[in-house]
């Protein structure tokens, strides 16, 4: 079982310098436990490109059929549930929090769990599952002769001409609300974002994390000058 980072008095040990310190700063060496703008934004570039990558995939496979279609639909949002919740939830981190060497944990410094995982992302999946039912009443306005008859590369046009237009705008308020996460770190000590104050959740920093989470052992805390 993980260490909590916080004590009850809300110290915690730097893993810079090995000084205790309180609040968002380290007196002796200044290092800040909170993951602020830049780790954030690197993060979330790493985990869009995984994210892309594998939707450049999903986008062509589905188009090989209509049942490919649905069923890729369907598995490619459960895919990306996987990738943020679950991820958090078993290590407190998704490949590019790894990349970022900065992880989610709880306010009071114990490690997240699936609850708090699935409230930090419970926005974002309330807004894609919109747009899920959306698609998959689209399926059912197109059969598997006229989808098979469509060109390849026309199929997806297809079917979003299916799809009614206030998916589009539900796409636009899913990116809205990502982009004002980063805008909300200025506003707080402890660089909380909109879903970490839904979940109970900060994010730290901390250089001494390894890559893989699942080989981690506790990371070892600097000796104090």
């Amino acid at each position: 079982m993980e260490e909590k980072v916080f004590s009850e008095t809300g110290e915690w040990t730097c893993p810079r310098c090995g000084e205790k310190a309180t609040g968002p700063n380290c007196g002796n060496c200044k290092f800040c436990v909170y993951a602020g703008f830049l780790p954030r934004v690197f993060s979330s570039l790493v985990d869009k490109g995984f994210i892309w990558s594998a939707a450049q995939f999903f986008l062509w496979v589905r188009n090989f059929s209509l049942t490919s279609f649905w069923a890729v639909t369907i598995f490619g949002f459960f895919f990306y549930r996987f990738y943020q919740i679950a991820c958090v939830a078993l290590w407190g981190q998704t490949p590019g929090k790894m990349a970022a060497k900065i992880k989610v944990i709880k306010a009071e410094g114990s490690a997240a769990g699936w609850g708090n995982a699935f409230l930090r992302n419970s926005v974002e999946t309330l807004l894609t599952s919109a747009v899920l039912v959306l698609e998959m009443k689209a399926v059912t306005l197109v059969s598997p002769a006229q989808f098979v008859a469509t060109d390849f590369a026309k199929r997806a046009a297809l079917m979003d001409g299916f799809v009614p237009e206030i998916a589009l705008y539900i796409a636009w308020a899913t990116q809205a609300f990502v982009l004002s996460e980063f805008l909300v770190l200025f506003l707080n000590k402890k660089k909380r974002a909109i879903h970490d104050f839904i979940a109970g959740t900060v994010v730290i920093h901390d250089p001494r994390l390894s890559f893989f989470p699942w080989l981690r052992k506790a990371p070892e805390t600097p000796k104090s000058a």
